[in-house]
């Protein structure tokens, strides 16, 4: 079994050693364009899935390109993504390409000339809308391909986050193909979960139906993305606020912290940017840094650095909405049951619970008990001292002057 590096260096060196690489050079570093490029077109062309697809999705690099030229040609609706996914999808209806000039219309640089940006909102609306997947095929590039199905692209796994994007927005698992040299395939490659395998590989001479095992994302693995990442890839930021109620915050968990705070659940910002107390307004950054809880205010997206000063955060509540009104006591309750089994898990020195009814669920008690703020009675995990403070909401009732009091309380404890 290959690693996806020695596979693509396989691949390369087969090309270069067959004389079937061609321009753009160097190959290397790119989806390798390839002689046959052509030849493997049409033997698509004669795929049952293809001919059933009345709309395929092909990616925009250079050996593809007689692939997209021949969907309009075959009167079929091309969707291209943008390259790097700096952008939106490109929809080119064939109606709107004179005859001929499908190679031109296919072109990364003259593709905007005939047809349209679709963003991922109205992407998302002819999916739902559509009486048939308006997208039935799927055509990616490779580096390097398996008989398995597994393939390896030029390793910044945009196709893999294109087709998880698209499952988010409702698109059923489709036909999922790729065209190549033979010298492109390889024994083997190790693939990670996120990986789109491929169902067809298509050379010049061969169609192998992989009849792959191996999962297709259904989801974008949002927990292996950078805030730079969203940023270069406005569509995903695009996605996130479509889908917001969908998503959530991470756990910023550890053994042994000197406190672990428990908000009640993440807010429509929060989910929106992936990180906790992103509301704007939200003063739980500024408490910590006034009441001597961190050297500086941290940001949202600098969560992470909270663990090198001890503390961590979680909620007990894990999906979003725009408010705690949204939340049924219910939902806090059976949350509640998941928390306990952190706190028993990581064993911080103190539980912080943000809000009083955060505390109530965690403890067991009703909705209308009485809960003073501050040190508690009674830990529920013994051992774990629990300590309420107001939620650090800028919608918050209670005072900053209050709030920071409590914040500095808080961080006595950790001073005796």
């Amino acid at each position: 079994m290959l690693s996806k590096a020695q596979a693509r260096a396989a691949a390369y060196t087969g090309l270069r050693a067959a004389k079937a690489a061609r321009f753009p050079f160097p190959i290397e570093g790119r989806i390798p364009n390839f002689t046959g490029a052509e030849a493997a077109a049409r033997r698509l062309r004669q795929l049952p899935a293809y001919q059933a697809a009345r709309g395929v999705k092909v990616n925009p690099d250079a050996p593809q390109l007689p692939v997209r030229a021949m969907v309009l040609r075959d009167g079929k609706t091309l969707y291209m993504p943008s390259p790097r996914l700096r952008g939106a999808f490109v929809r080119i209806r064939p109606q709107r390409v004179p005859p001929g000039q499908e190679r031109l219309a296919a072109s990364l640089s003259h593709c905007a000339e005939y047809g349209e940006e679709l963003t991922v909102r109205a992407l998302a609306a002819l999916i739902e809308e559509a009486h048939e997947p308006p997208i039935g095929l799927i055509v990616v590039g490779s580096v390097a391909v398996a008989p398995s199905g597994a393939r390896a692209g030029k390793g910044e796994g945009y196709a893999d986050m294109e087709y998880a994007l698209l499952q988010e927005l409702g698109l059923p698992h489709v036909p999922v193909v790729t065209t190549v040299h033979p010298a492109q395939i390889v024994p083997g490659i190790a693939v990670d979960a996120h990986d789109l395998p491929v169902d067809y590989v298509i050379t010049p001479t061969e169609t192998i139906a992989t009849k792959t095992r191996l999962p297709k994302p259904s989801r974008i693995a949002w927990e292996l993305l950078e805030p730079a990442d969203l940023e270069a890839m406005p569509v995903l930021q695009e996605l996130r606020e479509l889908k917001w109620d969908q998503l959530s915050t991470p756990d910023v968990l550890a053994p042994g912290l000197q406190v672990v705070f428990v908000g009640v659940n993440p807010g429509r910002k929060s989910a929106i940017q992936g990180h906790n107390f992103a509301g704007p307004g939200n003063h739980f950054w500024r408490l910590l840094y006034e009441a001597g809880l961190t050297p500086r205010q941290l940001a949202p997206h600098e969560e992470r650095e909270l663990l090198n000063y001890g503390a961590g955060i979680t909620n007990i509540v894990s999906r979003a909405s725009r408010g705690e009104h949204e939340l049924t006591w219910e939902e806090l309750v059976q949350g509640a049951i998941s928390l306990r089994e952190k706190v028993r898990r990581f064993r911080p020195r103190v539980v912080a619970l943000l809000g009083k009814n955060v505390y109530r669920a965690y403890a067991g008690l009703g909705p209308s008990a009485a809960v003073e703020w501050g040190v508690q009675p009674r830990p529920v995990v013994e051992g774990v001292v629990d300590f309420v403070v107001p939620n650090p909401s800028s919608r918050s009732t209670i005072p900053y002057e209050t709030r920071l009091e409590l914040f500095r309380r808080l961080r006595s404890l950790f001073l005796e």
